[in-house]
C-alpha cells in the first residue's frame, strides 16, 4: 500500500472532531491514498471517492464525463451485490481511459486514489463480488481546491469563474465570485494576487491573469443595468461592524446573507475605509468602488458616518443597544513614525504618506511644492510618489535603504512610476529633516551598504559613515509603514494588544478577543496586508459571529478541516513537469490595455483599463481546470 508523505503518521485533526463524526480514519485525493484504519472498506472508498469525482466533470471531454459515470456505475454495482468479476476488469480499463485521455486534473489525475486502491487491494474488491453481499456507504465528507483556490486568503472558486467568462456568461462569473466576496471588481483591480502565485499554467508558458478575468466579468455588469437578486429572510438580531473597509464591508455582507441586521459605524465622513482614502483614484476609481459599495449595501445594511469608536461612542453602548456581537475592523490608518529628527516638529511641508493620501482623496488643499521626497519602500510609498506626479510636481524622488529586489512594494507599480518621471535612490536612507523657520528645505541622507540576513528574510541595511548628504525639496512624505489607532481601547481593558501595541489579540479561529461577544478582524489583528486578507477575515469572523449568537460556542466545519489537511499535503508543486501533449506550450499571457504616460500623469483617471473582450476570452481559455478532490472518512461508530 502505497501511503502518501506518510502524512498518516503526523497529522493531528483531534481539533477537528465534530458532532456526528468520529475521528478521521482514510483520506483519498489527487496523490492517492492514505490508510489511517486499514478495517475501512475498500470499495466503498473507491465508490464515494469516484461519485464525488463525477460530480467535478465539467462535460467538456468524453472521457472524464462518460468514463468517471461509468465507473461510478460498476462501483455501485459491486458494492450493491449484482457485478460480476470482469466488471473490475472494466472498471479498472475506464479508470486508465479517464487518466489518459482528458483534459484535465478532474480525469487526468483524479482516479488515481481509484487505481491505487484496486492494485493494492484487488483481492477485497473480487471478495466482494463474489459474495454479492451489500455493502452500506460510510461516513465521509469530499472536498475540492485548485492551486488558485488554495494559494487565495479568501478561498474563491477561481476555476468556476474562468470557465463561466469563457463561454461568454459574465453575470455568472460575477455570481460565482461573489459567493466568496462581495467586491470582485474591486480585487479585480488592486488583489496582489497570491493566486496567480500558485497557477499550474506557470509550469507550462506563464501565470494566468486571474485579476484581470475577475475584473472584466465585474466591468461587464457594472456598465449594465442589471441588479442583484437576493432571497434574505431576517431574524431581526442586530450586529455592530466598526469600519467600512474591506473586513468590515465582508463581515456585514456575509452576516446580512445569513438574515442579521448589521449596523457598519464608519468613522470617516465616506465609506470604504482605506480603499476610499488609501488608494489612489488612478488605480481604484470612485465611481466603480461607490457600486460595489452600494452592492453590498443593498442586501440590506444600514450604515452610519462620522461615528469614531471611543469618541462618538462605546463598546458598552452597542452592547445596551442590544446588538449581539461586535466586529471590530478599523483598519491601519495612522502613519508609522520612526523617530526621524524633525517628524515630530509640526514642519510646513512634512508629510505623513497615510494622512497624505487620505487628504488628497478627500479633496483637502495640499500644497507640496515643486520638488518632493518620499520615504519608503512599500506600495504606500509607491502611491504617494505617483499621487505627488498627478498634483503637478515637477521632481519627484523615493529613497530607500535597500536596494529595488527588497521593496515589499509590488515590482509592476515600482516599474510603471519610473515610467511616470518618478526617481528612485536606493540604498539611501534619510537621517534628519532639514528645516528652516519651520519649513522643510531638504533632508539629510547617508549611504547604505547590504550586510547579512535580517529577520525580515532581506539583507540588512548598514549605514557607511562618513557619506552623508544634503537633498533640498519643497516636501517630504513619510511612508514608512502604517499601524492602527487603537486610543478606543483606553477604556477597554479587557481586549489585549500585542506586537507593541500595534494589533489586537484574538483567538486565530474564532476571532473573538477575550471580551466575549466582540470581534476582530482586518489590518487591526493581522497588521497591514491587504484587501483579500481582510475580506477572509470579515467572512470568517461573520461564520463564527453567527455560531456564537446562535450556541455560544464555536465548532470548526468542514471547510476548517480541509483547509488544514490541504496545507499538510500541499497542493502546487511549482517544480511539477506538465505534459505538452495535454496543454501545448507558446500561448503567453495577454496584456491589458493602459493609459498612455503622457496623458494620465496630469489627472486621476484610471491608469489600468483591463482586457479587451477578445483578450479576456482567450486568457480563460489558458485555464487548466486544476480542480483536486479530496475524500475524508471517518471512524465507524460502534
Amino acid at each position: 500500500m502505497k501511503i502518501i508523505d506518510k502524512i498518516g503518521s503526523r497529522l493531528d485533526v483531534s481539533y477537528f472532531k465534530k458532532s456526528g463524526h468520529a475521528d478521521i480514519s482514510s483520506i483519498l485525493n489527487w496523490k492517492g491514498v492514505v490508510l489511517l484504519d486499514d478495517r475501512d472498506n475498500k470499495v466503498d472508498l473507491a465508490r464515494c471517492y469516484m461519485q464525488e469525482l463525477q460530480k467535478l466533470s465539467c462535460g467538456v471531454c468524453t472521457p472524464c464525463m462518460i468514463g468517471t459515470s461509468v465507473a461510478s456505475d460498476i462501483l455501485e454495482h459491486i458494492c450493491n451485490g449484482q457485478a460480476i468479476l470482469k466488471d473490475l476488469d472494466r472498471l479498472r480499463n475506464q479508470c486508465d481511459w479517464i487518466l489518459s485521455s482528458s483534459k484535465c486534473t478532474v480525469g487526468n489525475m483524479g482516479p488515481l486514489a481509484v487505481t491505487e486502491l484496486i492494485d493494492d487491494f484487488k483481492q477485497d474488491f473480487e471478495n466482494a463480488i463474489i459474495s454479492k453481499e451489500f455493502i452500506p456507504r460510510g461516513d465521509y465528507i469530499a472536498h475540492s481546491t485548485a492551486p488558485c483556490i488554495n494559494g487565495c486568503p479568501s478561498k474563491l472558486d477561481i476555476p468556476d469563474w474562468i470557465e463561466r467568462v469563457r463561454d461568454g456568461r459574465f453575470e455568472d462569473a460575477l455570481e460565482s465570485a461573489r459567493r466568496s466576496t462581495p467586491l470582485p471588481g474591486i480585487l479585480g483591480r488592486t488583489c496582489f494576487h497570491p493566486c496567480q502565485d500558485n497557477c499550474r499554467r506557470a509550469n507550462v508558458d506563464g501565470t494566468i491573469q486571474i485579476c484581470l478575468i475577475r475584473r472584466f466579468a465585474a466591468d461587464s455588469v457594472f456598465y449594465s443595468d442589471i441588479k442583484p437578486k437576493f432571497a434574505i429572510k431576517s431574524n431581526g438580531i442586530k450586529v455592530a461592524i466598526i469600519g467600512s473597509g474591506p473586513a468590515g464591508l465582508s463581515c456585514a455582507y456575509y452576516l446580512r446573507l445569513m438574515g442579521y441586521k448589521p449596523v457598519i459605524f464608519e468613522a470617516l465622513p465616506v465609506l470604504g475605509g482605506m480603499m476610499t482614502v488609501g488608494i489612489p483614484k488612478y488605480r481604484l476609481p470612485q465611481e466603480f468602488l461607490d457600486k460595489e459599495i452600494g452592492y453590498t449595501l443593498s442586501t440590506g445594511i444600514d450604515y452610519k458616518l462620522n461615528q469614531r469608536l471611543g469618541r462618538d461612542f462605546t463598546v458598552q453602548d452597542l452592547f445596551e443597544q442590544d446588538f449581539k456581537t461586535v466586529f471590530i475592523a478599523v483598519g491601519a490608518h495612522r502613519g508609522q513614525n520612526i523617530g526621524l529628527p524633525g517628524s515630530d516638529d509640526n514642519l510646513k511641508g512634512f508629510y505623513d504618506g497615510v494622512k497624505f493620501l487620505r487628504d488628497v482623496a478627500l479633496g483637502n488643499k495640499i500644497d507640496i511644492g515643486d520638488k518632493v521626497i518620499i520615504e519608503g519602500g512599500g506600495n504606500v510609498a509607491v502611491d504617494c510618489c505617483r499621487t505627488a506626479i498627478r498634483l503637478g510636481c515637477k521632481e519627484v524622488i523615493v529613497v530607500y535603504r535597500r536596494s529595488k529586489e527588497q521593496m515589499p512594494a509590488a515590482l509592476y507599480e515600482i516599474d510603471t512610476a519610473v515610467k511616470e518621471g518618478v526617481r528612485f535612490d536606493f540604498l539611501t536612507n534619510p537621517v534628519s529633516i532639514v528645516q528652516e523657520d519651520g519649513v522643510v528645505k531638504g533632508v539629510e541622507c547617508i549611504k547604505i551598504k547590504l550586510g547579512g540576513i535580517d529577520k525580515s528574510g532581506r539583507r540588512s541595511p548598514i549605514e557607511m559613515p562618513g557619506t552623508n548628504f544634503n537633498m533640498e525639496c519643497d516636501s517630504f512624505i513619510m511612508a514608512v509603514g502604517q499601524v492602527p489607532d487603537l486610543d478606543f481601547l483606553k477604556d477597554l481593558p479587557q481586549i489585549k494588544t500585542a506586537n507593541r501595541d500595534r494589533i489586537i489579540v484574538a483567538d486565530k479561529f474564532t476571532h473573538m478577543t477575550d471580551m466575549p461577544g466582540v470581534f476582530v478582524g482586518g489590518d487591526i489583528l493581522t497588521g497591514p496586508l491587504s484587501i483579500v486578507d481582510s475580506n477572509r477575515d470579515g467572512k470568517n469572523a461573520a461564520r463564527r459571529m453567527d455560531q456564537y449568537i446562535r450556541t455560544g460556542t464555536f465548532e470548526p466545519t468542514d471547510d476548517c478541516l480541509f483547509e488544514y489537511l490541504f496545507e499538510e499535503i500541499g497542493v502546487y508543486d511549482k517544480k511539477e513537469v506538465i505534459d505538452y501533449t495535454d496543454f501545448p506550450e507558446g500561448n503567453p499571457a495577454a496584456k491589458q490595455v493602459e493609459e498612455p504616460v503622457e496623458t494620465r500623469i496630469d489627472n486621476f483617471k484610471e491608469v489600468d483599463k483591463g482586457l479587451t473582450s477578445d483578450d479576456v476570452i482567450y486568457e480563460a481559455t489558458r485555464c487548466m481546470r486544476c480542480y483536486f478532490l479530496m475524500l475524508v472518512k471517518f471512524e465507524e461508530r460502534s
